[in-house]
């Protein structure tokens, strides 16, 4: 698996929708890869946040792009230190 498949894998995982196959190797991926590993614990960190939106504030909001998410979630990082 490469990074890039990776990175869509995470999102998945984190999630909890992973599918069995993909999650093995998703473990041997991040068992060799520390890129891949941060961008996880990134995601882990955006997970408490979700909880916070309410169902009907999403009413008319576009679709996030993920990238453009993990972005802000590492500025709002580098912010707070």
């Amino acid at each position: 698996m490469d990074c890039e498949h990776a990175r869509i894998a995470l999102t998945a995982q984190v999630l909890g929708i992973l599918e069995r196959a993909e999650r093995d190797g998703l473990r041997a991926h991040l068992d060799q890869c520390s890129s891949c590993r941060c961008e996880r614990e990134e995601l882990l960190g955006v997970l408490p946040l979700l909880d916070t939106v309410m169902p009907y504030e999403l009413d008319g909001v576009p679709t996030p792009d993920p990238a453009r998410a993990i972005e802000a979630a590492r500025r709002a990082a580098a912010d707070r230190d």
